[in-house]
């Protein structure tokens, strides 16, 4: 009888590994399976979206769409019964439910359950059942792909390099959407679609085709896809959507994400990854409901227009991007005189300029206060105290924000008092010039035109342009970190200190050259693109180039009317002034210069004439 049992065992547990020797085979082919027809159906998607519904590639769609979803169905029940046998991999719940609901909703599919035609695009023809197929073949690519680049992200790749390759790549694939028949009213070039893109994914705003008649519905969508991925970043996105159900990472994952999160803790890394996103669209969707309320009615063909135009102007304004899609944008008679627009709008690119956790840190600041008021009123309990719950980075951010606003809204309002803000009362003059104060710190909306206001608010204008907006933002420029840096420098040489400090703690040097580093090439940027400018279009005024040129660095968007009209080689001297004003100078650097090895000795130190 032992021996009998000896034997089953045996057999058990040769069985049983053998078993789990074939599960991760078959589990890894399941997922190349999902990863090719996932792709093999966006492709035909785009080309049947793209192309018009041609009649060859409609008809090439309906009879390969059911043999795909046909295969990525028998995949995904493939996974979930696979779950049920030994050995790994072993998802978490969470992924075995998301795995689930997407059998369902290709059961939906399979077993053509939508017996109503609801034409839910205008004057598309499409049905709610394709639109339904649509939204879910590109919810397994982007789940699918998502887990595929986590595992470049894990890959002992240089993250300031996956960092920029991934805007580059971006730029890219948002250059060939643009391209599509189905995006533009007529044709565009290649140099206007590449420009296009990269102004959206580096959230600028500088355009040369007019974005609300030149683009369709569905490029005008291409655009703000590009924002949303550009201001958040591609990394944050792909590693947020892949890692939803997953619990372990990778050493070189959190690296590679902590480029792009701008977060030190990496036991807290991926808790701030959820809250980018969460804040993200948070405030987004508050914002798209504000606007929403305060358009005017008559001014839509109903209200799923009024809908969709609110929702672009906020993921616009919180990316700090810039775009419109009103015909001569916040100049339009719908936004003009409605000065409440104007400041929700101001209130959105100044939140997503101050940066993702400075947002974060202050909220749980005001939610611990919160609790503490329930506690000692309410529960009649002690409060709970959490020392340094505001760092440092957080209070010169915010300080550094208050003072250029309110100096940049008084200087704007006592240098065009009477001029470009004559005739307008004195509490439009100060909502304007508060706008217009704000908008310079890479927002890129202008409720005034700029090729009027005076020479000296031009300068003004340049600088806040400059300076941008905070690190780990939306926004572009030296940031305001750096600008302030360089000014606690300058009182502490005034001072005869041998070391820069801000409420009772000492900037490190690593900082301090940082900034040195950003604010001098930064410079050198500027005018070295200037020079290229003037040198192709030497048609325009020096201070028109040079205001481009500031405006694309800080991925502002502002312009004195001349980007349109620019040749094809400024085009591109503006691109890479907006690309290295997204990605910034020490990505740059840190990627491509050679890193040296820390040395286990010093020179002596000597001082040089300055």
């Amino acid at each position: 009888m032992k021996s009998f049992f000896r034997i089953k065992k045996l057999f058990y547990l040769f069985f049983h590994e053998k078993i789990a020797n074939q599960k991760k085979t078959f589990w890894d082919i399941s997922f190349f399976s999902i990863l090719v027809f996932s792709l093999v159906g966006i492709i035909l998607i785009i080309m049947e979206v793209g192309f018009g519904r041609n009649i060859l590639y409609h008809s090439l769609y309906i009879k390969s769409i059911s043999i795909i979803i046909n295969i990525l169905l028998i995949m995904y029940l493939a996974q979930i019964v696979m779950i049920l046998l030994p050995g790994k991999p072993n998802p978490g719940k969470w992924n075995l439910l998301t795995k689930v609901g997407i059998v369902v909703m290709f059961s939906l599919l399979l077993f053509d359950l939508f017996p109503v035609d609801v034409q839910i695009v205008r004057n598309s023809g499409y049905t709610l059942k394709i639109i339904f197929e649509f939204a879910l073949i590109t919810l397994v690519f982007i789940r699918a792909w998502s887990r595929m680049l986590q595992g470049i992200y894990s890959k002992n790749i240089q993250s300031e390099k996956l960092f920029l390759f991934s805007f580059l790549f971006l730029i890219i694939i948002g250059t060939l959407f643009l391209l599509l028949p189905v995006s533009t009213t007529k044709p565009i070039s290649i140099t206007d679609a590449l420009f296009t893109s990269t102004s959206a994914v580096c959230v600028t705003g500088l355009v040369t085709l007019d974005t609300a008649t030149q683009f369709t519905w569905f490029g005008k969508m291409i655009i703000m896809i590009l924002i949303q991925f550009g201001g958040i970043g591609i990394m944050t996105f792909t590693s947020f959507i892949a890692s939803v159900g997953y619990s372990s990472h990778s050493i070189q994952e959190r690296s590679a994400l902590g480029s792009s999160v701008l977060s030190n803790s990496w036991r807290k890394l991926f808790s701030a990854l959820y809250a980018v996103i969460i804040l993200t669209f948070g405030i987004e969707l508050l914002g798209a409901i504000a606007i929403y309320i305060q358009l005017p009615v008559d001014a839509f063909s109903d209200n799923f227009s009024r809908f969709t135009f609110s929702v672009f102007h906020s993921v616009s304004a919180f990316c700090n991007a810039g775009f419109s899609i009103a015909p001569n944008g916040m100049m339009n008679e719908i936004f003009v005189d409605t000065y409440g627009l104007h400041l929700t709008i101001a209130g959105l690119f100044i939140i997503g300029g101050l940066g993702f956790f400075i947002v974060a840190n202050y909220s749980e600041r005001i939610m611990l206060n919160f609790r503490n008021f329930i506690r000692k009123y309410f529960l009649k309990k002690e409060k709970i105290y959490f020392p340094n719950l505001i760092n440092i980075n957080s209070r010169l951010v915010l300080r550094t924000t208050v003072v250029l606003l309110i100096l940049g809204t008084g200087l704007f309002l006592i240098l065009e008092y009477n001029h470009s803000l004559a005739g307008l009362s004195f509490g439009e003059k100060l909502i304007t010039s508060f706008f217009s104060a704000s908008t310079p710190r890479t927002a890129g909306f202008n409720t005034i035109d700029y090729s009027i206001v005076s020479m000296p608010t031009l300068m003004l204008v340049m600088i806040l342009m400059w300076i941008g907006a905070s690190p780990g933002s939306t926004g572009g420029g030296i940031k305001t970190t750096s600008f302030a840096v360089a000014f606690l420098n300058a009182f502490s040489l005034g001072r005869g200190k041998n070391s820069i400090s801000f409420h009772n703690r000492e900037i490190s040097m690593k900082s301090i050259r940082k900034a040195f580093l950003i604010i001098t090439f930064s410079i050198l940027s500027i005018f070295i693109g200037t020079i290229l400018l003037n040198s192709f279009n030497s048609e325009f005024a020096f201070h028109a180039l040079l205001f481009e040129a500031f405006s694309a660095f800080g991925t502002v968007g502002l312009s004195l009317n001349v980007t349109p009209f620019l040749s094809e080689s400024s085009k591109f001297v503006i691109m890479v002034l907006m690309f290295l004003g997204r990605i910034g100078i020490i990505t740059i650097f840190v990627a491509f210069v050679r890193k040296t090895k820390y040395l286990l000795y010093s020179f002596p130190e000597e001082d040089v004439f300055i």
